[in-house]
């Protein structure tokens, strides 16, 4: 069987180039950018980013959030007014979100990157045992 991957990479291509010339508005066009998006999708799915590239890349787009939002509510006296900036703020929460989910994930893999430490001796293997002189409580 194919590769799925070759294949969506395939299907993304000639979309592409179907779509290169075409305005929105001709027939046809809003179901082959749908079909675009939805192989665009399956592929990212498909192939994971490394955890370092996910990082970065969700670094960049909290600070864009970050500073779209001050931007939005800067000199603003009712800020809650503005629809954006809730929609910005449930965003920001989810990179958030994301974010540290990211970074427990690179914690796990430095654990089990790192190389086991040696048991240190046992307490009473290293200290001789000392005889009990002391007689029974009646």
């Amino acid at each position: 069987m194919a590769d799925p991957r070759e294949a969506l990479k395939k299907k993304i291509d000639e979309l592409t180039k179907k779509l290169a010339g075409k305005d929105k508005k001709e027939a046809g066009v809003r179901e082959m950018r749908k079909d675009l998006k939805r192989a665009q999708r399956r592929l990212r799915l498909l192939s994971p980013l490394p955890l370092d590239k996910a990082q970065e890349r969700v670094g960049k787009l909290a600070e864009m959030l970050a500073k779209r939002l001050s931007d939005l509510t800067q000199g603003q006296k009712k800020v809650q007014a503005n629809p954006y900036v809730r929609s910005i703020k449930k965003k920001n929460k989810s990179l958030n979100k994301l974010k540290k989910r990211l970074e427990r994930w690179a914690k796990k893999a430095a654990a089990k990157a790192a190389p086991p430490k040696a048991a240190p001796a046992p307490a009473a293997a290293a200290a001789p045992t000392a005889p009990a002189t002391e007689a029974p409580k009646q």
